[in-house]
């Protein structure tokens, strides 16, 4: 939970300047946060649950979700350009610098959680 709120927070201090610096492209960055912050809660959440599971379940639980978790972003993101209610070029970026956060505190947590359960 610790790691939820700490993400959370450096998140939104980064998404708040990101908004002062380009006050135009405020949905763009909001709606690729919101996708990528779902995506990394749902990460989170079942690598925590199935973490202690035998390998092959949990390979498959973290794989097999990975790929529909893949697919739903990449699905979103289509609809929203596609559609327009969206920028392009902005809401990529802010989806890739996003996405690239998210997946090192999904990495960190998931360290620090076999820490844990090897101490």
């Amino acid at each position: 939970m610790r790691f939820l709120i700490f993400l959370f927070v450096i998140l939104v201090m980064v998404i708040s300047s990101a908004m002062s610096f380009w006050p135009e492209y405020q949905k763009d960055f909001l709606i690729s946060f919101l996708i990528n912050f779902a995506n990394a809660v749902i990460g989170y959440l079942v690598s925590k649950k199935y973490f202690n599971a035998i390998n092959s379940i949990f390979y498959t639980m973290i794989y097999g979700t990975m790929f529909l978790r893949f697919i739903l972003m990449l699905t979103s993101m289509l609809i929203l350009i596609l559609n327009g209610y969206v920028n392009m070029v902005p809401f990529f970026l802010s989806f890739m610098a996003f996405y690239v956060l998210f997946q090192i505190f999904e990495i960190n947590s998931l360290l620090i959680l076999n820490k844990v359960t090897n101490d």
